[in-house]
């Protein structure tokens, strides 16, 4: 953060103003936008003593340590050690991401690929018959958890405007 920023007062405006910002992939792929966002309202929320708003901001931003919020839930695509998608886990596919927006922006271009505990791998391998390896989000999911996550960060901050 520049000192001229450092010398800007967060208003509510600024903070939506910066929750509304939409770049195109690779410009969002170098500028971390809704990173920036909620560290703006993470400031925001600090310096007015919005508690509640400040732990759901911090768990976006850097992730959640247990059970995320429904709306983080995705479908996997499982993969073999040869990168073969492995079809028939459907019924399996659903899986909370809890990683944070930090690091979610970083896989926009290419998706997330989960080292999944050895537990549920060698479950999935029984059930489909064939060796699971990874499971894998797509670009598109991420983008649209991290489209999501920005309208849920508006709803939290218009209610605290009305």
């Amino acid at each position: 953060m520049s000192v001229l920023e450092a010398q800007i007062p967060f208003s509510l405006d600024n903070i939506l103003a910066a929750l509304e910002e939409r770049l195109e992939l690779e410009e969002a792929i170098d500028g971390l936008p809704l990173t920036q966002a909620l560290e703006k309202c993470l400031t925001f929320a600090d310096a007015n003593s919005l508690v509640k708003l400040s732990e759901f901001i911090k768990q976006e931003i850097y992730g959640y340590g247990s059970s995320p919020p429904s709306y983080r839930y995705v479908q996997l695509s499982y993969f073999d050690a040869g990168g073969q998608l492995i079809n028939g886990l459907n019924q399996y596919s659903i899986y909370p991401i809890v990683t944070g927006v930090c690091k979610l922006e970083l896989h926009l271009k290419n998706g997330l690929t989960l080292i999944l505990p050895k537990q549920i791998l060698t479950f999935l391998s029984q059930v489909s018959g064939q060796e699971v390896d990874t499971g894998h989000v797509s670009p598109n999911l991420i983008k649209n958890l991290l489209e999501t996550i920005r309208k849920e960060t508006i709803v939290k901050f218009m209610e605290i405007a009305t």
